[in-house]
C-alpha cells in the first residue's frame, strides 16, 4: 500500500488507523498505550474547569458561570499489518455551578475499519452513534434555560479503487438526528433522516497530486414535517488530493450546489471544503480547514421559517513545539450564515489561543481563551463571549 499504489485520500485515512507504538517508544511524552492481542488500548480522563462570561450567549442580560466538565475515552487501534480498525468510546458530563437546567451528558462511540482488497484497492467504512448537547450559539438552540440534547447516528461506507493512472470512489451514507426536548420546550419538528451518494473520479497528476471531479446527492425526510422542510439536493465540485509528505497533505474542493423543498422555493449556491495540514518547520504545524453549502435550519425570522443555511466556514488553527513538553497552539475562525428565504445574515467570529504542559506520558495540564462574536440582522441572535478554561488529562 505505497502512496504511488494507492493515492492521497487512501493513504491519508489509513494513516488514522496506522499503528503508533513505535512512535510512543521514540516520544518520551506520547502514551504507550496498553497492549492487548493485537489491538493497542489508550485510555484516557480529562477534567476541566471553565469560567464563561455569556453561558446563553446573548446580547442583553447575560449570565456567567463556573463548569466542571469530566471527560473519559477510551481509544482502540489494530496494528495488523493489513486492514485496520479502530474503536473509541467517550463520555463528557458538564456540570454549572449556578445553571444546573444547563447541566449535559454526552457520550457514544465509534468505529472504523480499512479493508485492502487488493494492491490497489480498499474499502473504508464507520458506524457512529453518541449523544450530544447543542451549544448556546447554535442559531436553531431554542432551549431558553435548558441545555438541547440530541441523538446523532452514522454508517458510512466508501471504497477506492485505481485503474493505472485513475481512480474511482463511490460513496454511500445514512445519518439520523433525533432531538430531546429542552424542558417545556418541544425539537420534535426538527427529527429528521438525511441519505446520499456520490462518486469521485480522478487521476494522478504527480505522485503528490491527484486531480479529481465529484458528484454527491442527498435526500432529507423530517418526522413532523410542519412547514414541510423535506428536501432533496445535489453538488458538483472540482478538485485537488495533494500528499507532499512532511509539508503539505490533504485536500481542496470548490463548485456549485442546489437544492430542492417541498414547500420553499429552490436554492443555489457555492459548494466547497479545504482541509490542508501544513508543516513548515518540525515543530510548528497550520491546519486550514472550510466549508461551503447548505445546512438544515428551522430558524425563523420576523414570523417567516428559513428553508435552509447557505453556510461558510474557514478557520486556521496553529500548533506550536516550544520544547518537547510545551505546545502552544492558536486558532482563529470566520463563518458566515445566509438564512435563504429571509432577510437574516450572521456573521460570526472566533479567536482563541492555549498551552499544554506535559510532565511525562501521562500526565499533563493545559490552559486556553476562546473570543466569540457574532452580528446579525436579529439583535436577539448577537452576542460576545469570553471563556476561559484550565484542565488536566491522565493518559496511559
Amino acid at each position: 500500500m505505497t502512496k504511488t499504489k494507492l493515492i492521497a485520500g487512501v493513504v491519508a485515512a489509513a494513516a488514522l488507523l496506522a499503528p503508533t507504538f513505535a512512535a510512543a517508544q521514540d516520544d518520551p511524552f506520547a502514551p504507550l498505550g496498553i497492549r492487548a492481542g493485537a489491538f493497542l488500548i489508550f485510555p484516557s480522563l480529562q477534567a476541566t474547569g471553565t469560567y464563561d462570561d455569556n453561558i446563553f450567549a446573548t446580547d442583553d442580560d447575560t449570565e456567567d458561570d463556573f463548569i466542571f466538565t469530566l471527560r473519559p475515552e477510551l481509544q482502540a487501534q489494530s496494528q495488523w499489518s493489513r486492514h485496520a480498525l479502530a474503536a473509541n468510546v467517550f463520555g463528557e458530563f458538564g456540570f454549572f455551578a449556578d445553571e444546573d437546567d444547563s447541566n449535559y451528558q454526552d457520550f457514544g462511540g465509534a468505529l472504523n475499519g480499512r479493508l485492502d482488497v487488493t494492491r490497489d484497492s480498499a474499502t473504508f467504512g464507520t458506524l457512529s452513534l453518541a449523544r450530544r448537547h447543542e451549544d448556546r450559539e447554535s442559531p436553531d438552540e431554542i432551549g431558553d434555560e435548558d441545555v438541547t440534547q440530541f441523538w446523532v447516528s452514522e454508517a458510512r461506507v466508501r471504497h477506492r479503487h485505481r485503474f493505472a493512472r485513475f481512480f474511482v470512489q463511490p460513496t454511500v451514507f445514512a445519518r439520523r438526528t433525533a432531538f430531546e426536548d429542552a424542558g417545556d420546550v418541544s425539537n420534535a419538528e426538527r427529527d429528521r433522516s438525511r441519505f446520499g451518494a456520490g462518486l469521485r473520479a480522478g487521476f494522478t497528476v504527480t505522485p503528490a497530486i491527484n486531480a479529481f471531479a465529484e458528484v454527491n446527492g442527498d435526500l432529507v425526510r423530517y418526522d413532523d414535517a410542519g412547514d414541510d422542510r423535506d428536501n432533496e439536493g445535489f453538488d458538483v465540485r472540482g478538485g485537488a488530493e495533494v500528499d507532499f509528505t512532511a509539508l503539505v497533505q490533504g485536500e481542496a474542493s470548490l463548485g456549485f450546489t442546489r437544492r430542492t423543498y417541498d414547500e420553499f422555493e429552490s436554492q443555489s449556491g457555492v459548494a466547497g471544503d479545504v482541509g490542508l495540514t501544513w508543516t513548515p518547520t518540525r515543530l510548528t504545524t497550520v491546519n486550514l480547514t472550510g466549508a461551503a453549502g447548505f445546512e438544515e435550519t428551522t430558524v425563523f425570522f420576523e414570523g417567516d421559517p428559513a428553508s435552509g443555511n447557505l453556510a461558510t466556514r474557514i478557520g486556521i488553527g496553529v500548533n506550536h513545539e516550544l520544547r518537547r513538553n510545551i505546545l502552544l497552539n492558536g486558532n482563529a475562525a470566520y463563518e458566515r450564515d445566509d438564512f435563504q428565504g429571509v432577510g437574516r445574515v450572521d456573521n460570526t467570529f472566533r479567536l482563541g489561543a492555549g498551552v499544554s504542559y506535559l510532565l511525562n506520558r501521562n500526565l499533563s495540564v493545559d490552559a486556553g481563551y476562546q473570543f466569540s462574536t457574532r452580528n446579525s440582522d436579529d439583535d436577539n441572535a448577537e452576542f460576545d463571549r469570553n471563556v476561559f478554561r484550565v484542565g488536566v488529562t491522565a493518559r496511559l
